[in-house]
């Protein structure tokens, strides 16, 4: 949700547009290009959504349109931006050789990357300089070409990347460390090579849907909580293998069982409650040890920093798993290797 203010410069352009007549010649030209640039619903969410920073610059060079993202970037409020020159953002040594690249743009207007191979600096205004990366785009107005400049922080894509690639050696680590266990597991129960292969498979391989499109098979109450990507896996994984319980020897291995599905958050404890309890399935036994879905079970749990409880009742498997909010909602979930 976005917050207005009282007078926003894309109001303070429109009223320009509205009465051209009260500026000079360079405010028509800049009013008329941001009313089909910046101005342009569509475009302007497109502007405002771009990861990078965007500023519009005319053919005098000067600023006629600027994304939010410019104010964290540069300093300077969207109005201290808006016509000024676009060499206020160039530190003074580079402001020659920045002029030359936007007059070869100009000539031939074509999508590049402006100085590929060098290392390019804006100014802040502080006077501190910014490692960047820029991308040249033309766009026609009725007005007269335009030029859409990207400009990316180098040094935040970097920091960027380097989540990235952390995040994604943590997941990775943890499904290997999953398939092992599955694979362990599995061999250990089988009888031959042939069997322990197929249990493999069955488990790795996606699973044909649960629910029955014509009969009603789960019932869920759930709570409407955010759940960061990290913490999604495991959680996944503990449904899935419930399921694939339930459809070998519980509720849904006939025709009347059912599963309840409830998901609450206990505030005072800080915790996310869930819980699976299934019904009208064969009578249940107790297992007289503990297998592959239980230690799984418990191994996601783990990894969640969770507690979790497994019930064998005779009229059906409960299931409950307690994990605390600060797991699921972390901005980078911590899930743990145990």
């Amino acid at each position: 949700m976005r917050t207005t203010r009282t007078t926003t410069p894309a109001k303070r352009r429109r009223s320009i547009a509205d009465n051209p007549a009260r500026h000079s010649d360079r405010a028509d030209s800049w009013a008329v290009a941001t009313v089909e640039v910046g101005n342009d619903d569509g475009f302007h969410d497109f502007l405002e959504e771009s990861p990078d920073t965007i500023i519009i610059v005319d053919q005098s060079a000067c600023i006629s349109f600027a994304s939010k993202r410019a104010e964290a970037m540069f300093g300077y409020s969207i109005d201290e931006l808006l016509r000024k020159p676009l060499s206020i953002l160039v530190p003074e040594r580079s402001r020659d050789l920045h002029a030359e690249h936007l007059k070869r743009f100009m000539n031939d207007p074509t999508p590049r990357m402006m100085g590929t191979g060098l290392q390019l600096h804006a100014l802040h205004k502080d006077g501190s300089e910014i490692p960047v990366e820029i991308s040249l785009s033309p766009h026609q107005t009725p007005n007269g070409l335009v030029i859409v400049t990207a400009i990316r922080d180098v040094e935040v894509a970097r920091r960027f990347q380097d989540l990235l690639l952390k995040e994604l050696h943590h997941r990775v680590k943890n499904m290997i460390a999953i398939v092992a266990a599955i694979t362990s597991q599995s061999l250990k129960s089988a009888q031959n090579l042939e069997e322990g292969r197929l249990a493999i498979e069955g488990r790795l391989l996606a699973i044909e849907p649960f629910d029955d499109l014509e009969v009603r098979r789960f019932v869920v109450r759930d709570s409407n909580i955010d759940i960061a990507s990290g913490a999604v896996l495991p959680l996944i994984m503990s449904l899935n293998e419930l399921c694939t319980n339930a459809v070998k020897y519980g509720a849904l291995s006939n025709a009347t069982g059912r599963v309840h599905i409830t998901s609450a958050v206990d505030e005072p404890a800080h915790l996310l409650k869930l819980k699976w309890t299934e019904r009208g399935g064969p009578l249940v036994q107790e297992l007289t040890r503990r297998g592959f879905g239980t230690n799984l079970i418990k191994r996601l749990a783990d990894q969640l920093n969770g507690s979790v409880r497994l019930r064998y009742e005779p009229e059906g498997i409960e299931y409950e798993l307690d994990v605390p909010l600060a797991t699921l909602q972390a901005r980078e979930a911590k899930i743990v290797d145990r």
